[in-house]
C-alpha cells in the first residue's frame, strides 16, 4: 500500500460527503477538510502498522476481535455509538458496527472488513516498508488500510465541525474472507444497514484513480441445462420416431440464449462445461 495515497483516497471520499452537505460556495470547509486529513495522516499510518501488526485471519475469532477493540476505541473517541456483535449463532467473532445520528444529508453506510485470508499458521505476520512510502504486509490493502482510511475520514470530518450534524453507520464485517453460516445470519447487520442508507460506500482497496470507481457489481447466478434424447443408431437421426438427438438440441438452446440475450446491457452468460453422448460402462470380475 501506498502511504502517501491515504490522503488522496481520503480526499475522493471527503467529496462526496461535503456535496451531499451543501458546503459553502467558497469551499472553506472542504480546504480545512483537506488540511486536517493531511494533519491526521501520520496518526492513521501509527494505527495502520499497529494493526496490520495483528493477526486477523477470519478463524483466529480472538485477533479479529482485538482488531475490532482498536478500531472501536478510535469511532467511540469521535462520538459513534458503537458495539462489537456476537458471531457465535454464524460461526464467526462477529462484526463491528458504529452509528451516528445527524439531522442533515443522505443516510451514509461506510462497509469495511477486519478479518483478513492470514490465518495464524500464515508465514506472512508482520509489515515490512519496502521503501519510504510503501507497506507491505497482510492485511493492508484488503481491507485494513480501508478500514484506517474511513477513521481518518470521520476525524477530518469531526475536526472540522461537520460529522456531528450527518447520518453515518459503519459495518465492519469480522467475516468478510471466509463467511459464516447461516448466511441469512452473518449477513444481517449489512443487509439491514444497506436498507436503511441513502449511499453506500465499501472501503475496499482500488487502483487510486477516482476515474476507475467501482459503482456497481454484477450479480452471478449457476445454472445447470439437462437435455435428453432418443438413443439410437446414427443413421436414424432427423426421423420422426428419434428426433434430432440431446446434442442437438441443447445447441439449440444456447443459440436461442445467444440470439434472445447477446445485447443485453450488462448481462453476461457463459456455457463453460458440456457433456454429451452415450455413456457405457463395463464391468469386469475377476476371478481366480
Amino acid at each position: 500500500m501506498i502511504l502517501k495515497s491515504l490522503s488522496k483516497q481520503v480526499l475522493c471520499i471527503l467529496l462526496i460527503f461535503s456535496t451531499s452537505l451543501m458546503f459553502s460556495q467558497s469551499g472553506r470547509t472542504e480546504k480545512k477538510i483537506v488540511k486536517l486529513v493531511d494533519n491526521n495522516t501520520k496518526n492513521a499510518i501509527k494505527l495502520l502498522k499497529e494493526v496490520v501488526n495483528i493477526n486477523s485471519g477470519t478463524m483466529n475469532f480472538e485477533g479479529v476481535r482485538k482488531v475490532g477493540e482498536l478500531f472501536k476505541s478510535e469511532l467511540d473517541n469521535l462520538g459513534f455509538k458503537t458495539q462489537l456483535t456476537s458471531g457465535e449463532a454464524y460461526g464467526r467473532a462477529g462484526h463491528l458496527i458504529a452509528t451516528k445520528e445527524g439531522k442533515k444529508g443522505p443516510k451514509f453506510l461506510l462497509i469495511g472488513h477486519i478479518d483478513t485470508v492470514f490465518e495464524l499458521e500464515s508465514p506472512f505476520q508482520e509489515f515490512t516498508m519496502l521503501n519510504d512510502s510503501i507497506m507491505n504486509g497482510p492485511g493492508v490493502a484488503d481491507m485494513k488500510g480501508g478500514d484506517v482510511i474511513i477513521i481518518l475520514a470521520m476525524k477530518a470530518l469531526k475536526e472540522a465541525g461537520v460529522l456531528d450534524d450527518m447520518s453515518i453507520e459503519i459495518i465492519m464485517t469480522g467475516d468478510e474472507e471466509k463467511s459464516g453460516e447461516p448466511l441469512e445470519l452473518s449477513k444481517k447487520d449489512i443487509l439491514q444497514g444497506a436498507e436503511r442508507a441513502d449511499i453506500a460506500m465499501g472501503f475496499e482497496n482500488g487502483d487510486n484513480n477516482p476515474k476507475t470507481i467501482v459503482v456497481s457489481r454484477r450479480g452471478s447466478a449457476d445454472w445447470q441445462l439437462t437435455v435428453s434424447g432418443n438413443p439410437a443408431h446414427s443413421s436414424q437421426i432427423f426421423t420422426e420416431d428419434v428426433g434430432v438427438g440431446a446434442i442437438y438440441e441443447t445447441s439449440r438452446i444456447l443459440n436461442e440464449f445467444y440470439l434472445q440475450l447477446a445485447n443485453e446491457k450488462d448481462l453476461t452468460f457463459n456455457p463453460g462445461f458440456i457433456i454429451g453422448g452415450t455413456s457405457w460402462i463395463t464391468r469386469i470380475k475377476w476371478c481366480q
